[in-house]
């Protein structure tokens, strides 16, 4: 039995089953590591088993591609969460003979519904239809019969919406919605995302996925006393902000202003609309409260649209007399891309401008799209009691991506975390 002690784990099943013959082997004795990965930018988990192969399972199953692996891990706390499922086996790579008779190589996994979506098709057309009922229909028709996960988290959308599917698959078409979807959240920048878990898929904005209570409060704490364990399981192992900010690339991608130029050729209308930082900041929720820019670099880089973005669209055909006299609908299609766009411009820019990752004992009850309280000391010279939190690089993250990897037997187990945050949780100007 393995202790439950911080940075070690459970593998409670981890089998892999012939597509020839049928039989299932267990692999724990040759797995060298399990590496299994979520992103809010990928749609579905994926992973990699990392096999030293002494009994030559390759052969003997033998492996050819397409295999069944059933895998269930977990952290060793009591009744801590099982992350769960069954993967196929795409791709074998980096097969080497290391000693006489002794293999190692790696297989690569993922989703059985990702693998079957390569083969589906979505040919449709949807009219005057709400985003997010498009995507409950294709999750529904396309995806479910595949998989076991439901789609356990959409946000509501604002505005009807219409398109033709021509032969995409399904969730290469709810991937398109996510980007094409307005929130009915007025706070929000209706930056969405569609995206898998080990719980579920998710349908959902930037700061839908901000707004969730914290699943866990971080530490970075160095001082420790010999054999006082009481923090281990919040504690920080290395932390790196590997993007603490980038204001050339911000402004390149929009991050501080942005100007959509619409064509309505329906209308016969030019069209201009702007999100500046500066003016526009405060429109929208920011979860950290406080911007990253001071009120004089806010006017300096974010007064002036930097990025130019065009859009053709008839959505304002709507307020064309003669066609609202003819096709009364017509009045309840209002939703208009080019309305939020610069905000949702500036969102994805500024998600890219301070990126910080994170390694920490392994806890699987942690997924892509949850929420973190990290708690850093300042740095500097000052006493325990003096010492205050870091404003800057504390505060609350959404966790975008994250990889749990256990070592042979799950005697290591480390979740490494990607995170980002939309503001500051104090202000520039040092006021407290």
């Amino acid at each position: 039995m393995i202790p439950q002690v911080s940075g070690s784990g459970l593998i409670h099943e981890l089998s892999i089953e012939s597509t020839t013959t049928r039989t299932t082997l267990d692999i724990k004795s040759v797995l060298t590591e399990i590496s299994y990965y979520e992103s809010i930018s990928t749609t579905s988990p994926t992973m990699t088993l990392s096999v030293a192969d002494a009994v030559g399972v390759k052969t003997s199953l033998p492996i050819i591609g397409g295999e069944t692996v059933r895998f269930s891990f977990s952290d060793s706390e009591k009744e801590s969460n099982r992350i769960s499922g069954k993967m196929l086996v795409y791709k074998l790579a980096n097969k080497n003979r290391i000693y006489n008779g002794v293999d190692t190589y790696n297989m690569f996994l993922m989703a059985p519904e990702m693998v079957r979506d390569q083969y589906k098709v979505v040919e449709d057309f949807q009219d005057n239809v709400k985003i997010d009922s498009m995507v409950t229909k294709i999750f529904q028709n396309g995806v479910t019969n595949d998989t076991d996960k439901k789609l356990s988290i959409i946000e509501s959308t604002e505005g009807l919406y219409s398109t033709t599917f021509n032969r995409i698959s399904p969730l290469t078409a709810i991937t398109h919605l996510a980007n094409e979807a307005k929130s009915a959240d007025r706070r929000s920048t209706s930056n969405y995302f569609f995206f898998g878990t080990s719980r579920g898929y998710t349908f959902a904005t930037f700061q839908y996925l901000m707004r969730q209570e914290p699943k866990k409060i971080y530490y970075y704490l160095h001082d420790r006393i010999q054999g006082d364990n009481q923090f281990d399981r919040n504690r920080i192992v290395s932390m790196q902000e590997s993007i603490g900010f980038d204001i050339i690339q911000g402004i390149i991608d929009g991050q501080f202003s942005t100007q959509i130029l619409s064509l309505d050729p329906v209308a016969k209308r030019f069209r201009s609309n702007e999100y500046l930082y500066n003016r526009d900041y405060g429109n929208v929720d920011h979860l950290g409260r406080y911007p990253r820019l001071s009120p004089e670099s806010s006017r300096r880089f974010g007064s002036t649209a930097a990025l130019e973005k065009f859009i053709v669209s008839n959505s304002y055909q709507g307020t064309i007399p003669y066609i609202v006299e003819n096709d009364s609908d017509m009045q309840n299609t209002y939703r208009r891309r080019q309305d939020f766009l610069g905000q949702e411009t500036a969102s994805k820019a500024d998600m890219m401008t301070n990126v910080t990752k994170l390694l920490v004992h392994g806890d699987s009850s942690l997924a892509a799209g949850d929420t973190i309280f990290i708690q850093i000391p300042k740095s500097g010279e000052m006493s325990i009691r003096d010492r205050q939190m870091d404003g800057f690089s504390g505060g609350k993250y959404l966790i975008t991506a994250l990889s749990h990897r256990f070592g042979p037997g799950g005697m290591s187990y480390v979740t490494a975390l990607e995170c980002v945050k939309d503001a500051y949780s104090q202000p520039v100007d040092g006021r407290a």
